[in-house]
């Protein structure tokens, strides 16, 4: 595993956690119905793209920005609305260190469903590491999957909540490339972001948490997200959203 670059990934990991609560049966089912009335199915294909998709597309908006305007890199919500095109509205996780709270201003046009990353490695190739290869007999997806993996399975507390109310079983959101895709980042993201951007395209996977909310009803919202994983981690975020 490149332990230097998969630790500044894990930094900004967590920025926008997502909420998994044990329950009784029951109560998963209630909270399943609950789920279903703002989110789109976990096995959907919103817009004829798979969730998996979808992470890969908005890993590919978040790469595309050069540093000086990112929504990655932007603490106050200044930067939502860039590059954003088409019926889905990305959110993405706020850059910050290990333990750290923040907030976000958006406002979310009319209509628009809303993707929320909620953490994912997006682990591309080649990289300046010379032993940063596959072994004998493992692909080249085989290999940056497992990397990825490893890093994303250090997450043990998913929390979020959406005016108040939680989301239950986002572990259950957890998606991975089943292929490799490729994917362009801006040289301006390689010191802070990822070390094997090189500006061109490459192949990469991604294994992360993505949730597909419905178009929320105009006005007023608060979207409350926590998270923490094995190695200290904990990230606490509320976005204050204005669907018009």
């Amino acid at each position: 595993m490149r332990q230097t670059r998969i630790s500044v990934l894990l930094s900004v990991l967590l920025a926008c956690g997502a909420s998994a609560q044990a329950g009784s049966p029951a109560a998963d089912n209630g909270s399943h119905h609950a789920n279903q009335r703002v989110l789109y199915p976990r096995d959907s294909r919103p817009f004829g793209k798979s969730m998996s998709t979808w992470g890969e597309t908005a890993s590919q908006w978040v790469y595309a920005q050069p540093l000086e305007r990112s929504p990655l890199y932007d603490p106050t919500g200044a930067n939502c609305a860039v590059d954003q095109h088409g019926p889905v509205w990305y959110i993405a996780r706020i850059a910050g260190p290990p333990v750290f709270s923040g907030t976000r201003h958006c406002t979310i046009p009319r209509g628009k469903s809303i993707l929320l990353y909620i953490g994912a490695v997006v682990n591309t190739y080649p990289c300046p590491d010379p032993n940063f290869e596959p072994p004998p007999g493992q692909s080249l997806y085989d290999f940056l999957r497992q990397d990825a993996a490893a890093a994303m399975d250090t997450v043990n507390l998913l929390e979020v909540s959406l005016d108040g109310r939680p989301i239950r079983d986002v572990f259950g959101y957890r998606y991975a490339s089943d292929n490799l895709f490729s994917i362009k980042g801006d040289l301006s993201l390689r010191p802070r972001m990822d070390g094997c951007i090189t500006g061109a395209w490459q192949p990469a996977v991604v294994d992360g948490f993505f949730m597909m909310f419905k178009p929320l009803a105009p006005g007023s919202h608060t979207l409350v997200v926590h998270g923490t994983n094995t190695i200290g981690h904990d990230k606490t975020f509320t976005y204050y959203l204005t669907a018009e």
